[in-house]
């Protein structure tokens, strides 16, 4: 069956200075050491790499997509290839609140 949220994550940690272009690659074997880079400096500009509220709030957004693709998933049986087609892609940054972009898919 498939999930109505599909995860795509490209990068485990960003800085979010806008100056700099320091990035983490995301594995699904790196996701459990991202409480490792709560108030670390970035190895770059030597800003905060991940503040606790911005991680929290991470947290909290992965459970509400994962509750979302867990209890409501079913209901993509009923999805007809082109409904399935016209999906819309969605990019999320946390970084002092929850932001959202849409993108086509």
């Amino acid at each position: 069956m498939k999930k109505i949220i599909e995860k795509h994550q490209n990068s485990l940690v960003t800085c979010d200075n806008p100056n700099c272009d320091y990035t983490v690659p995301y594995a699904d074997a790196t996701e459990k050491y991202l409480v490792l880079f709560i108030d670390k400096p970035c190895p770059k500009c030597g800003e905060n790499l991940l503040t606790i509220e911005d991680y929290l709030q991470h947290q909290n957004l992965m459970k509400v997509v994962n509750f979302i693709n867990r209890w409501f998933s079913w209901i993509t049986i009923f999805y007809s290839k082109k409904a399935w087609g016209k999906r819309q892609s969605v990019s999320v940054h946390v970084h002092d609140g929850v932001k959202f972009s849409q993108h086509e898919a």
